[in-house]
Order: structure tokens, then C-alpha cells, then sequence
């Protein structure tokens, strides 16, 4: 019965196969194109003519002029320099490398330096302001009569009256809370 099935399968598909065709194949012509067509150039508007910058009070700005300016190098790791302008500013800086600069604890490369120097321009209302300052391993150091300067606070601290409350805000808790009761059965 096993060889009955298995010689009927192979008949199926004997039968199933499609049979050779002896016939030519279509020949095919290769496409042909048509030269490209495009849109028409574009034609631009003049650009419109508009009127100059505010100029928030000032007819004209013009560059400021440089009357002073040095800077030296010595090639000992020190330097100076220092430059003023027409308008008033001035600034001058010196530095020196600090003892052991190169090389830090750990022999990696470090450059560290100690500089002083100064500032000095005109504010809005005609008078001279003046800054100098400090820059080294405490960090930068500046002193001047415009920078603010430290409140003086009292020691030891104040004792603060036990009978002061705190003040809270008028938004805190809402006029109305309901109490919460959990629903345990």
C-alpha cells in the first residue's frame, strides 16, 4: 500500500510540471526619453529700500583709539603689559611664575603664576572707576570702592526670642479639610 501512495505522489507531480515552450521571447526596445523640460526662470522683485538703523542717541559710532600699549617678555616666565584708549580706560597687569612652577607635587606639568595688575575707565556718570587686583593660588583678588563689601555680622549669634513665630504664608493650609478615616474592615 506504502509503494501505491509514494508512485502516486511521483505521478502528481510528473504531470504537475509545466512543459518546455519552444516559442521565440518577446523582444523588448530600449526606452526612449524625451529632453527635459523646466519651469521658467523665476523673476525677482527689486529688494525694497529700507531706512538706516535707530541710532538711540549716538549720530555715529567711531573705533577708539589705542594711545598707549606695551607688552614685554622677557622670555623668564614673567610678563608685563599694559594699553590705554582715548576714552579713558587703562588697564595694567604684571606676572611672575610662582616658586616650584613647572612641576607639582606629583611631578606632572603645573604652570602657576602670582599677578597684579590694575583697571581703570570712566562709568556713565563722568567719575573714574579704579580696580585692582591679585590673582594667585588664593584665587582673584580684586579691591575697589564699588565692589560691595561684606555685612558685618555679630559674634557670637544672637539669641532669637522664644516668643517669636515665624510668619506664614497667607496661600498655606485651605479653610476646609476633610478628616480622613480609612475604610478598614
Amino acid at each position: 500500500m506504502k509503494l501505491f501512495i509514494v508512485a502516486a505522489l511521483a505521478l502528481v507531480a510528473v504531470a504537475d510540471r509545466p512543459q518546455p515552450s519552444y516559442r521565440p521571447r518577446p523582444a523588448y526596445s530600449a526606452p526612449t526619453y524625451a529632453a527635459p523640460t523646466y519651469a521658467p526662470a523665476p523673476t525677482y522683485k527689486p529688494q525694497p529700500k529700507y531706512a538706516p538703523a535707530p541710532s538711540y542717541g549716538h549720530s555715529s559710532y567711531k573705533p577708539i583709539a589705542i594711545l598707549e600699549q606695551e607688552d614685554v617678555h622677557p622670555g623668564d616666565g614673567t610678563y608685563s603689559s599694559k594699553f590705554s584708549t582715548e576714552n579713558g580706560i587703562y588697564r595694567s597687569e604684571t606676572g611672575v611664575p610662582v616658586p616650584g612652577y613647572g612641576k607639582n607635587a606629583y611631578g606632572e606639568a603645573e604652570d602657576l603664576y602670582r599677578q597684579e595688575g590694575s583697571w581703570s575707565y570712566t562709568n556713565g556718570y563722568g567719575e573714574e572707576v579704579k580696580v585692582a587686583f591679585v590673582a594667585d593660588e588664593n584665587g582673584y583678588q580684586p579691591s575697589s570702592d564699588i565692589l560691595p563689601t561684606p555685612v558685618p555680622t555679630e559674634y557670637p549669634t544672637p539669641e532669637v526670642d522664644p516668643a517669636y513665630v515665624e510668619p506664614q504664608p497667607s496661600y498655606g493650609k485651605p479653610a476646609y479639610q476633610p478628616a480622613y478615616k480609612p475604610a478598614y474592615n
